[in-house]
């Protein structure tokens, strides 16, 4: 079976056919939270101590499959290690089930008794209600933080937008990577020629993110903060750099940051990128501190 939902892309929505199973393994969906309050519900209504050992094995393995079905459903979706984690977790919920199934048996008469000695007469659909609103109250919880990082990613991606990267960030970048001889700048410089900036308002921020292609060579090391930094002064005389973030081998962003981090925020102290001659161009030593580019800017090999 399939459901027929919309999507919005662009200015229309679209329709969309949705698989049945999936729906019944999404814990946010309506179909989930009602099929699995019914099953341990259903399963909570059936008394452990009226059944012959067969029957008994027969609830164990229900109740331990529903478990581990419910675990799979809920924890880790999209982790993966070896194997995906939700489905070792759900393997671990739904042999714990079995492995202290007694226990949960003798839990579950002292509740029945608990319930006798307060005058209750219908103890059995009690505590079966019981857990059926527990159930359901963890899928609305669940559901409601899916919800809330559902909202929360469709707005930022709503709010990106693409553009060219500004001839200020370009300059810079490229000023950067041509400082001096450093491997892996050849595949950053021609990331650089085919990247596009990110942004998500037109105000100036201190951080300019790249979109890079697929495809294109990657720098080695994978994720680094480039060793050659441009630094300047602000206006009130803070000194601050301009830094080059690598990450998984490609141009990720460009950012202002002051030299020494017990100064202010260059969010406080700048309103636009520097100018190429503002800036001096410093490369990390192996003792972690910075000199300045003895060569001239432009010569790499």
């Amino acid at each position: 079976m399939v459901e027929l939902v919309t999507a919005e892309t662009g200015d229309r929505p679209v329709a969309v056919f949705k698989d049945q199973r999936q729906v019944l393994t999404d814990p946010a969906s309506p179909a989930f939270g009602i099929v699995s309050t019914a099953a341990i519900g259903g399963l909570t209504l059936i008394d452990p101590a009226k059944l012959s050992p067969q029957q008994l094995q027969a609830l164990r393995v229900a109740t331990a499959a529903v478990t581990g079905l419910y675990t799979a459903a809920t924890i880790g979706r999209g982790r993966v290690t070896l194997v995906p984690f939700n489905l070792v977790a759900g393997l671990a919920a739904g042999a714990a089930t079995l492995r202290f199934a007694e226990l949960t048996e003798a839990l579950d008469a002292r509740a029945i008794r608990t319930l006798h000695g307060v005058g209750v007469t219908r103890r059995r659909p009690w505590l079966a209600a019981g857990s059926a609103a527990l159930t359901f109250a963890m899928f609305l919880l669940d559901r409601a933080a899916a919800r809330r990082q559902e909202h929360e990613a469709v707005t930022l991606e709503d709010l990106e937008q693409l553009r060219p990267v500004t001839p200020a960030v370009r300059d810079l970048a490229e000023g950067i990577l041509r400082a001096a001889d450093v491997p892996g700048a050849d595949a950053l410089l021609a990331q650089l020629q085919q990247a596009q900036e990110i942004y998500w308002e037109e105000d100036f921020v201190t951080t300019a993110q790249f979109k890079v292609p697929d495809g294109l060579p990657r720098a080695v090391p994978h994720t680094q903060v480039f060793p050659v930094t441009a630094r300047f002064e602000a206006e009130n005389g803070v000194p601050l750099q301009v830094t080059l973030q690598v990450y998984n081998g490609k141009l990720d962003h460009l950012a202002i940051e002051a030299v020494d981090e017990t100064e202010e925020s260059a969010d406080d102290v700048v309103d636009a990128w520097p100018e190429p001659n503002e800036v001096q161009y410093f490369i990390e030593g192996p003792g972690g501190g910075a000199a300045p580019v003895s060569r001239e800017p432009g010569t790499l090999a």
